[in-house]
């Protein structure tokens, strides 16, 4: 007899394997690997370990800098972020750096050398530094977790190597996530086999979500509409994952009458966001297409009867048709939908969309050479982020609007409009903000995000 797995159980299993791992004192980059569904369970786990509630005897750091394959500028980067950890933070409770203070867990004072080079060398001297300066930690080891590389970037095998073999200190390990049918990190056979301890649990994360989701929407309910309503919507959702057109249409023609029978145009609409969401995530842009026009249509209907269904499925369909235009450079028409996006964000206050709206329409803009325009939306984009938290800012696509319209200014507008915006840039994300739009090749923003814009070709 089989158990029907739950998320709990997941998470121990993550648990246990970890458990394992930690035995052995050899290891000096843990690296799990596994399927695409269970990485965010990795991730959650080594996240509780951050915290208070872990339970390990190791402290956990993150590094949230973007991977670059230019190792010196990643390393830079990395440095500058670990900087920025002791910098004051106007919310108390993120200040990790106060909190010790305010417990007096701190034997001394602790500031970064920034005499030191920026490379992660560095790094391990001042983390160890500062670990000595806290308390009961004196002989507790630095665990520092990478965050799992997106399909899109470099392959980060070679870096990890580099720094395995320049060296790690006793008290310092690397512990990140690679998935197994895409794997974006190899690590070289010259490295010892000792250093590198491969994690594989067996876990079945897919199954534990579904098996919640019955019990949120009543497992024991096989009959009522709203629950085969439910399970349907994860058939078409499984369905992506096969990339097979023909089952695609099947799932979608059953979800669809299952809406009709559910009554009124909100079931509808939302039947046809996820039609045109699952067929747009195997590529069938022609269908996505058509049921995004569907939803957008009627999610409108919603909107002028203040249903407030209506907003949050209109700018995801529109987001959808959007980018099916700009993958068949019809940039105009995609422009026309990214100003009605911006637009009636602006009329809901949602200044994200503003930001996104005027950003996606600046980038087409520039592709069409009108760079007086482009300049335009960007400048408007920025003044939408501005509404939004300091630390979305600094973590959003904000940045990217940021990068290019510092560009532009120097091709459309004198160097006295250069000296402003980059004061407003100052005041918008802070002391670092040209360090900011360096990361990851920001600083050519503009060039990049030409070529692969929404990578839907």
């Amino acid at each position: 007899m089989t158990t029907s797995p739950s998320i709990g159980q997941e998470f121990y299993k993550v648990r246990e394997t970890w458990a394992a791992a930690d035995q052995n004192k050899q290891w000096k980059l843990a690296l799990w690997l596994v399927q695409y569904a269970d990485v965010d369970i990795i991730d959650k786990f080594l996240e509780t370990e951050r915290t208070a509630i872990g339970i390990f005897k190791e402290i956990f750091f993150r590094f949230d800098t973007p991977y670059s394959e230019d190792h010196e500028a990643y390393e830079q980067a990395l440095w500058q972020e670990y900087l920025d950890w002791f910098k004051p933070i106007p919310r108390e409770e993120y200040d990790i750096y106060g909190a010790l203070k305010k417990d007096r867990l701190l034997k001394e004072d602790y500031q970064p050398d920034g005499s030191l080079p920026p490379c992660v060398q560095s790094i391990w001297t001042e983390l160890l530094r500062f670990k000595s300066l806290i308390i009961g930690l004196e002989d507790v080891g630095c665990c520092i977790y990478f965050p799992p590389l997106r399909p899109d970037q470099a392959h980060g095998g070679e870096w990890l190597a580099s720094v395995l073999k320049k060296g790690l200190p006793d008290g310092i390990r690397l512990v990140t996530i690679d998935v197994i049918t895409n794997p974006v990190i190899a690590i070289p056979r010259k490295i010892p086999a000792e250093q590198v301890l491969i994690l594989q649990p067996s876990l079945n994360m897919v199954g534990a979500v579904k098996n919640e989701m019955d019990k949120a929407g009543g497992n024991s309910d096989n009959v009522s509409v709203d629950a085969r309503f439910r399970a349907q919507i994860r058939k078409v959702l499984d369905c992506t994952t096969q990339a097979d057109a023909g089952v695609m249409d099947y799932e979608v023609t059953i979800l669809l009458s299952l809406c009709k029978k559910m009554g009124g145009v909100s079931y509808m609409v939302s039947g046809y966001m996820i039609a045109a969401q699952a067929y747009f995530m195997i590529r069938e842009q022609n269908k996505s297409s058509s049921y995004a026009d569907k939803a957008i249509t009627q999610s409108r209907q919603l909107m002028d009867a203040e249903d407030p269904a209506g907003y949050p499925t209109w700018k995801s369909c529109v987001m959808i048709k959007a980018a099916i235009l700009v993958g068949k450079r019809k940039r105009k028409q995609a422009i026309a939908l990214y100003e009605a996006l911006a637009y009636e964000g602006a009329n809901r206050g949602d200044a994200f969309m503003i930001l996104e709206g005027n950003r996606l329409c600046g980038h087409l803009y520039y592709e069409l050479g009108q760079l007086n325009l482009a300049f335009e939306h960007l400048l408007l984009a920025l003044t939408g982020g501005s509404y939004l938290e300091l630390e979305v800012r600094r973590q959003s696509t904000f940045l990217h609007a940021a990068a290019m319209s510092v560009q532009l200014c120097e091709k459309v507008r004198g160097q006295e409009d250069g000296k402003i915006l980059q004061d407003q840039l100052h005041e918008l994300l802070g002391d670092d903000w040209a360090a900011l739009l360096q990361a990851e090749g920001l600083d050519n923003a503009m060039v990049r995000r030409k070529a692969t814009l929404f990578e839907f070709n």
